[in-house]
């Protein structure tokens, strides 16, 4: 969240951290995962086997060109290193693990409704504008702005996860 000032960046870590600590989970689980507990574990230390293997360095020292990477590795499925972790679980549904994480505390929080246009709930003063699309009166006008990704970035474009055929989705081979 480097294109925000310090003070407006949305606190990820912490939800997820809170998440695992309470085990609250999604209501499925991956018969070929871990719990997201011990799921979380084993990815940190492939993050860090990671980071050694190709810098000689821990992830969090790493610059954001050399973070990225590694992410990006992990989302294309490859496994640059770690192979006895990727061996106990799923390079790709743990990709989906964490960025399903990000995602639910990011957009969870009022300051990502401010980005999208959401107003936040409509409660007590309700949804009167049923009509498509038109503004409730108490909506602010929709400001559109361009974003471009950092610099550094090398993910900043679509792509495919890299998982072949390991790609079900929820109560696709699940457990419940």
């Amino acid at each position: 969240q480097e294109d925000r000032i310090p003070e407006r960046r949305i606190p990820i870590v912490n939800y997820m951290d809170e998440r695992l600590f309470e085990n609250k989970i999604s209501g499925y689980r991956f018969e070929d995962m871990p719990a997201d507990q011990e799921a979380y574990r084993l990815g940190v230390k492939a993050l860090q086997a990671t980071a050694f293997a190709i810098h000689g360095r821990p992830f969090v020292e790493l610059d954001p060109l050399e973070q990225d990477f590694i992410l990006k590795s992990i989302h294309d499925a490859k496994k640059l290193a770690a192979h006895d972790i990727w061996a106990r679980m799923s390079i790709h549904r743990y990709w989906q693990l964490l960025v399903q994480d990000c995602v639910s505390a990011y957009y969870a929080h009022p300051w990502a409704w401010d980005e999208i246009g959401y107003g936040g709930p409509a409660y007590p003063r309700a949804y009167t504008r049923l009509e498509g699309g038109l503004p409730e009166p108490w909506e602010v006008d929709e400001r559109r702005y361009e974003w471009s990704a950092p610099s550094t970035s090398i993910s900043d474009a679509y792509e495919e996860t890299g998982a072949g055929s390991d790609t079900t989705h929820h109560g696709q081979g699940g457990t419940h």
